[in-house]
């Protein structure tokens, strides 16, 4: 995966948020490559903008963070199978993972990028689904902080996260 040109890994979800509990924990990782990027843009609006096709497109990446993965870990951990993620099952004190390959996306507005974000497709039935990771991760920042919440925001979202998992477990 680091062969191919501006891609990052990073966590997203409840450990990036550090909402994360210990009765839920898996790890939530992109994988995202901003060699190429996906927009809102027309035809029209591309070709003023001067932008091209891309090399490769959001499977064909997929397909290569996928080959990355099987050759690192153990066939037997690795399942492809799955609508949206790789999974990566847990082994020793590693948590299971869920691996989404994704592309760069820019949302324009007036012709200027105005938000970036993810985007990838589910395999069945093929649907773009488009993210922004990293905004909500600056959310929670923000909510949490002591002009919002004095620090209280992500122990409140824990709280009731095990709230959950308390209530799912005791329940006939």
């Amino acid at each position: 995966v680091s062969q191919v040109r501006g891609c990052q890994i990073y966590l997203q979800g409840s450990y990036a948020n550090a909402t994360n509990i210990r009765a839920n924990s898996d790890v939530d990782l992109v994988v995202e490559t901003s060699a190429v990027f996906y927009s809102n843009l027309t035809d029209a609006e591309k070709a003023l903008l001067h932008l091209g096709k891309a090399p490769f497109g959001a499977h064909e990446f997929r397909d290569h963070v996928e080959q990355a993965i099987r050759s690192y870990y153990e066939a037997e951990l690795v399942d492809t199978s799955g609508n949206k993620s790789i999974k990566i099952a847990a082994k020793g004190s590693r948590l299971k993972a869920d691996v989404i390959p994704c592309v760069q996306y820019s949302w324009y507005k007036d012709l200027r990028v105005v938000a970036k974000g993810i985007t990838f497709w589910t395999r069945s039935p093929a649907q773009q689904v488009i993210s922004y990771p990293r905004a909500h991760i600056d959310n929670g920042i923000s909510k949490n902080s002591d002009a919002h919440t004095k620090g209280w925001f992500k122990s409140a979202v824990r709280m009731f996260k095990n709230a959950r998992e308390r209530i799912l477990v005791t329940s006939p």
